[in-house]
């Protein structure tokens, strides 16, 4: 039995594929089905034994794209769903990706689910993340899902200047004076935000380099980031974090 999740923001269009899905492909199962960005982010983490998504591009409070760039999809296939014939995606139908065009067409959608599941899972993940680049660079600013025990929440990655290690837990501090306790390990949000001008500087400091201001060369060095905090640079990280520093070009002071 193959399982299944849908994300979609319309519940007509939800109903529409599960239908057209229990009368088309009896092995397959819809075992979730979600309607918004952090919605899918939670059946995807509750339902661990998931095979296919079935992903809207567009939703109510972002993009499709939101979620894959938020789980590990090298687990998942992955097959589009549109209401747009945007040009962009034409070219999916010669790679081993696929996508519907609501309504959604019977024979389409058997075509579609073939293809995804014979495609070879290390082939199919590395044409996504193609896509994903292809797609969605700079069109709209990268968000984060940071889970906590009261849910999972959804942050511009700009609004982050800084993560403090504590133990098994990370804080995360916003540009708006806020901050965030995660169940999290500093190494866990480094991984996350590595493609986003993201610096471990310190075994208990992760930077944005968008929010530092000031390099200081005192002790093995220090930084002063935009919300007025002064944080130590390890002398391991100080090589590393100067040659960033000279090519972004931001101010050093001495002292």
């Amino acid at each position: 039995m193959i399982n299944a999740i849908i994300i979609d923001d319309e519940p007509a269009a939800r109903a529409s594929l599960a239908m057209e899905i229990k009368l088309h492909c009896p092995d397959m199962r819809i075992v979730a089905e979600a309607g918004s960005v952090i919605e899918g982010l939670e059946v995807i983490q509750a339902f661990k034994q998931v095979d296919l998504l079935f992903l809207d591009i567009q939703l109510s409070d972002g993009s499709g794209f939101e979620i894959l760039q938020n789980i590990d999809f090298k687990h998942y296939k992955i097959i589009f769903t549109t209401a747009y014939s945007e040009y962009a995606l034409r070219a999916i139908k010669f790679s081993p990706l696929d996508y519907l065009l609501k309504p959604i067409d019977a024979d389409e959608l058997i075509k579609a689910v073939e293809k995804a599941l014979a495609s070879r899972q290390p082939e199919f993940s590395e044409q996504l993340r193609r896509l994903m680049q292809q797609m969605n660079p700079n069109q709209t600013p990268p968000r984060i899902a940071l889970a906590t025990s009261d849910g999972i929440h959804l942050h511009f990655v700009k609004n982050i200047i800084r993560c403090a290690s504590d133990g098994n837990y990370a804080t995360v501090f916003f540009d708006d004076g806020s901050k965030l306790l995660l169940a999290k390990t500093l190494k866990d949000l480094e991984i996350l935000l590595e493609p986003y001008h993201f610096e471990r500087i310190h075994k208990s400091h992760l930077v944005n380099l968008d929010h530092l201001r000031r390099y200081y060369n005192r002790f093995s060095g220090e930084v002063e980031m935009s919300d007025g905090s002064v944080l130590p640079v390890s002398q391991r990280k100080k090589a590393q974090l100067l040659d960033l520093l000279n090519n972004v070009n931001l101010s050093f002071l001495s002292e």
